[in-house]
């Protein structure tokens, strides 16, 4: 939830939430471990927050960013992630497996309102896609098609691609 409360269901394992806590800024998404033995927080303003066996390897939470923060994905090795501001900005932490390939910052055509990103197998790459359907591609992430341009699209609202089909 918004105000970082976790609720389970199944089998799911609940880690810890931050709905007890006074925030600086509303949680807006939450990425597993790939064990699921552990979660990340991320709020709007960068801040993350770790539960479980998941590790803390740095935040935007204490910078001034241009566009909030809206998603953020996990390396394969769960050892480092990447947040991804609304105006396509990209923030890289961890271990050498989450490097920078690039950002939507500068790119043609400008992205509106980015909806989410995920990263490919091995961590060499991540997509970034916008509300217009526009997909952004870096690292080893292949141009898949996107639906930018097409006629009267509804705007997207998520972003997640298929394991296996990822490279």
């Amino acid at each position: 939830a918004g105000d970082g409360g976790i609720f389970t269901f199944g089998d799911a394992e609940f880690f810890g939430s931050m709905g007890d806590k006074k925030l600086n800024a509303p949680v807006i998404n939450m990425e597993p471990l790939a064990s699921g033995r552990g979660y990340w927080l991320v709020a709007g303003d960068g801040g993350i927050f770790t539960f479980g066996l998941a590790e803390f390897y740095g935040s935007m939470g204490d910078k001034k960013l241009n566009q909030p923060v809206f998603d953020m994905t996990s390396t394969d090795s769960d050892h480092g992630y990447w947040l991804v501001a609304r105006d396509g900005g990209i923030f890289s932490f961890g271990d050498a497996d989450a490097k920078f390939f690039g950002s939507a910052v500068n790119e043609t055509p400008k992205p509106t309102k980015i909806i989410g990103m995920d990263s490919t197998p091995g961590a060499l790459g991540y997509w970034i896609a916008d509300a217009n359907g526009k997909v952004y591609d870096y690292g080893n992430a292949q141009d898949l098609g996107d639906r930018y341009g097409a006629a009267n699209p509804a705007p997207m609202i998520g972003f997640a691609s298929v394991p296996g089909l990822k490279a």
